[in-house]
């Protein structure tokens, strides 16, 4: 009997120190992605941003994938480096700010009359997929201030996946920066051709 306690005790053990070599892991976007600043510039054209929105399972720091139809697998140790709804914002001013637009949190605007445009993207999906790779659907949305108002001028969906080039979650965080910059690509003309017809 006191053997078989023994024993017990040691396999408690063993447990938990094999679970604590399983090391937690933080991953974030690289910078060697990150597409150059265009030549086009605004002189310094303020747009603001508002906090990115994510709904549902992945508004959380740990990496969601889903793993068949409709089962989601969160991870237990592989992690964003900070919360994603943070981590998209502001890769989102940073690209912004290359392309040449001042980038203002919407927080700050203040009740300036403006005739601003202000963005806001909502989430729907950023997870990995278990047939298309990594997955980003949602929504973008465009305003412009005028007269202490906002006035809804532009909304677009958006549903962008792309596949993974190797196994493992460094090619999984690599195929979602990729999403990401597409969606920001496609931010960036839609702003830049209201910016080009307000200046003509």
């Amino acid at each position: 009997m006191r053997l078989a306690i023994h024993a017990c005790l040691l396999s408690i053990f063993l447990v938990g120190c094999s679970n604590n070599s399983v090391s937690h892991q933080y991953y974030k976007f690289s910078d060697q992605h990150q597409n150059a600043a265009s030549n086009q510039k605004f002189n310094n054209q303020v747009v603001y941003l508002e906090d990115v929105t994510i709904l549902g399972v992945a508004n959380q720091q740990a990496i969601v994938q889903y793993t068949q139809p409709n089962v989601v697998n969160i991870a237990s140790f592989h992690f964003w480096a900070e919360h994603p709804e943070i981590m998209l914002t502001q890769l989102t001013q940073n690209y912004l700010s290359k392309q040449g637009f001042a980038v203002v949190p919407r927080s700050l605007a203040g009740d300036i009359d403006t005739k601003q445009y202000s963005v806001k993207i909502m989430i729907n999906d950023f997870a990995g997929h278990y047939e298309k790779g990594a997955i980003l659907d949602g929504s973008w949305y465009l305003y412009q201030l005028k007269g202490g108002a906002s006035r809804l001028v532009q909304s677009q969906r958006f549903a962008i996946d792309s596949a993974l080039k190797a196994d493992g979650f460094n090619a999984l965080v690599t195929a979602h920066q990729t999403n990401w910059e597409v969606l920001l690509q496609d931010i960036e003309a839609v702003l830049t051709q209201r910016l080009n017809q307000n200046n003509r």
